[in-house]
């Protein structure tokens, strides 16, 4: 009598991590060759913006006068892969912003200087552009222990910080990015420009269309802040301690560009 042979238990848990591995990884670098072959063109769109400059062009006390960040200089004397500074008042977090072109989890694990490091670095991965043009644009931070990385992002938990923290910063080598918050609360683990793309507006539109109902009762929302699909967002993500199937997410939408102080 032939017996059948079945594949050991183990066996069959490592083919299965493998293969799913393989998926992921097929699928950015599709995602990556559908975005390169969209071309320049469409990130050269409009942006919508809300109209926040004074008198003579001059953005009053909106932009920090006493900050000087020279994103070029960090990239040449720091590190090639340093593409921003991230800034959030009251917070702490008052960083650079990482991006390897060839790691898509490399700061997950690694410093701004690119030394190993548990408590990582603000990264975004490849599949955004370094110059935040995509209509969604996400950071990741660990809410590590020692009150580094995006720990401090659970403030916005809070309806009277949210309530009264409604700018973060974003420093480019060209200018500075004022994104207003519209939202803070938990989500689930999904990868936010896998699911929705960064340069797909009808994708992107429907993502926009379910912020509100996926925020329910637990989060903080400023309903007059939502954004339409003319804007472009920038989603703050970490992890959840405890919960490594969820996430907890702020977000903003761009609220004007300036020129560096």
């Amino acid at each position: 009598m032939r017996r059948n042979r079945m594949l050991p238990t183990g066996v069959l848990i490592v083919l299965v991590v493998i293969a799913a591995a393989l998926c992921i990884t097929l699928g950015v670098l599709m995602y990556m060759d559908k975005k390169g072959a969209a071309g320049e063109e469409a990130r050269e769109e409009p942006v919508q913006t809300e109209d926040i400059s004074g008198e003579d062009g001059e953005d009053g006390s909106l932009i920090p006068k006493d900050k000087e960040i020279n994103v070029k200089e960090l990239k040449d004397s720091v590190n090639k892969d340093i593409c921003a500074w991230l800034y959030i008042p009251d917070t702490g977090i008052d960083t650079p912003v990482l991006r390897s072109e060839e790691d898509l989890m490399f700061y997950s694990d690694h410093n701004e200087k690119g030394e190993a490091d548990e408590n990582g670095a603000i990264y975004m991965q490849m599949i955004n552009s370094a110059d935040f043009s995509d209509n969604l644009t996400v950071l990741y931070g660990h809410n590590s222990e020692a009150g580094s990385g995006f720990s401090a992002l659970g403030s916005f938990g809070d309806p009277e910080f949210f309530d009264s923290h409604p700018y973060i910063y974003i420093y480019t080598p060209e200018e500075v990015l004022v994104y207003e918050v519209f939202a803070a609360y938990e989500s689930d683990d999904k990868l936010l420009v896998i699911f929705y793309g960064t340069s797909n507006d009808d994708q992107y539109s429907v993502y926009l269309s379910r912020i509100e109902d996926q925020i329910g009762l637990g989060g903080n929302l400023r309903k007059e802040a939502l954004p339409d699909p003319g804007y472009k967002t920038l989603t703050l993500s970490t992890g959840i301690k405890g919960r490594d199937d969820r996430r907890f997410l702020v977000q903003g939408r761009l609220y004007g560009a300036f020129a560096l102080p």
